[in-house]
């Protein structure tokens, strides 16, 4: 190994460990601010704030389109729904009528004419 090489590698070092001690401090202190209650209260007031310009935005996007007479998502969701709920019960009726063709039907007497039946009370009669 040159000399210059042995030079690369202590300065190396000594950066890693500079570095190391460095990494090491700013942990601990970036630790001890993430769990201080300052930073704890600026958090939830930033989720906060950003859940309302959410809500407002989706309010002012929902007012546009109604203005606009175009569905919201909410209005496709419901429609979906529905139109799911008609799928399942068409094929539920489908269902039933197959099985209803499949089943042999029952033999079909004829009633008797209105003839064979004065006919036949007569002849009960006579």
């Amino acid at each position: 190994m040159s000399e210059q090489e042995k030079n690369d590698k202590g300065l190396k070092d000594m950066f890693k460990q500079v570095y190391d001690v460095w990494e090491k401090s700013a942990a601990d202190q970036l630790e001890k601010f993430t769990r201080s209650q300052a930073f704890l209260t600026a958090l939830a007031q930033n989720v906060e704030h950003t859940l309302n310009v959410s809500q407002r935005v989706k309010d002012i996007t929902q007012t546009t389109l109604g203005m606009m007479n175009l569905p919201t998502r909410q209005d496709i969701e419901h429609l979906s729904k529905q139109l799911r709920a008609l799928r399942n019960a068409v094929a539920e009726i489908n269902e039933k009528l197959d099985a209803m063709d499949t089943k042999p039907a029952p033999a079909k007497t004829k009633a008797p004419s209105k003839k064979a039946a004065k006919t036949s009370k007569r002849k009960a009669t006579s």
